[in-house]
């Protein structure tokens, strides 16, 4: 980043936020992250970018327009749900998994938290990985010690009220100063009008960062809320006395963190998992990868024709950076349409 766009730039744009997000120095994050993300972007692009709006930009880095679902981005996997059991399916929701169970290298069954086992042809896992190392049996010690230093990090959403339709026109912002502990505020107002129907008030959705041993984590909500809004009045973005209702959500495990060294740590993880048949780690947790959602359902995607059709797509390939993919519709001012072909 610094041999891009500068020291400067990386202190004031990239430090900051990153440290913020990861819990770890710059110096420790792997240099994967930031070649992911910002891809082959470079400075001369990112002012090129400001100065023609966008104008012929390639660079999945400055976007400036994506596409939404009017019910969400849960209407995406709700649709799912529909799919499978109309075809006869089962969608098992709040069902733990215990024990991943396997039979001469083959993965076989599952014991469900309620004690109960369930044979299958295929298990797809996206469980993070290191929680699936520890539910299989018989994993050499050495595994589970690798698989033990992939570290995750969880997210609190504090969801603010604000009595204010009109606070900023961006959908979301990214927040660099160090002097709150808020890293990203999201304002659903902005995304599609079915959003907030005839409500006059936005919902902005505060991100906080965190490791289970953190004091943050376990914080009471309302404590949380009071620090959201005190913050988002600091940032100028709301203003003293608008936040008239909050709402908190802990995801547990959210991101992978790339710290400096973790290819090699993954590499025997990988390893081992390639050697029991029928299981197949997928998704952001289960093969510890900073996908995006369309990244993950490709995995899903290739994984189905991997057992279905007897195809060898390699899914640890698959990663923010995987682009031999095409996108089936293109995104315009009335909607998504089908790509011609």
């Amino acid at each position: 980043v610094t041999s891009r766009f500068g020291k400067r730039l990386f202190t004031i744009f990239f430090k900051t936020y990153s440290e913020k997000l990861w819990g770890i120095s710059c110096t420790d994050l792997d240099s994967d992250f930031a070649a992911q993300r910002i891809k082959k972007l470079s400075l001369f692009e990112a002012v090129k970018n400001a100065l023609f709006q966008s104008k012929g930009n390639k660079h999945a880095t400055l976007v400036d327009q994506f596409a939404y679902p009017f019910g969400g981005t849960g209407s995406v996997y709700e649709n799912m749900q529909q799919l499978i059991s109309a075809r006869g399916g089962r969608v098992y929701l709040n069902t733990g998994v215990e024990r991943v169970n396997t039979h001469l290298g083959t993965a076989r069954s599952l014991t469900l938290e309620n004690g109960e086992t369930r044979e299958y042809d295929h298990i797809v896992s996206t469980m993070p990985i290191s929680i699936l190392l520890e539910r299989l049996p018989e994993v050499p010690a050495v595994i589970v010690e690798q698989a033990k230093k992939l570290t995750f990090r969880n997210t609190i959403l504090v969801y603010l009220r604000v009595d204010r339709p009109d606070l900023f026109t961006d959908q979301w912002l990214y927040v660099h100063d160090p002097s709150v502990e808020v890293g990203r505020v999201t304002n659903f107002r902005n995304w599609l009008p079915s959003v907030y129907g005839d409500s006059s008030s936005s919902i902005l959705c505060l991100e906080y960062w965190c490791n289970f041993d953190d004091p943050l984590w376990s914080q009471e909500d309302d404590h949380l809320i009071e620090t959201a809004s005190n913050e988002i009045v600091r940032t100028g973005l709301v203003e003293e006395g608008e936040v008239k209702a909050g709402h908190v959500v802990r995801l547990p495990r959210c991101y992978t963190v790339y710290f400096k060294g973790y290819r090699e740590v993954m590499k025997p993880v990988e390893s081992y998992l390639n050697t029991v048949e029928g299981l197949h780690a997928i998704g952001r947790y289960g093969s510890y990868k900073y996908n995006n959602q369309d990244h993950s359902i490709l995995m899903g995607l290739r994984v189905a024709e991997n057992i279905l059709d007897g195809t060898q797509h390699d899914l640890w390939a698959i990663n923010t950076d995987y682009e031999v993919y095409q996108e089936s519709s293109v995104i315009t001012k009335t909607g998504l349409q089908p790509k011609d072909t």
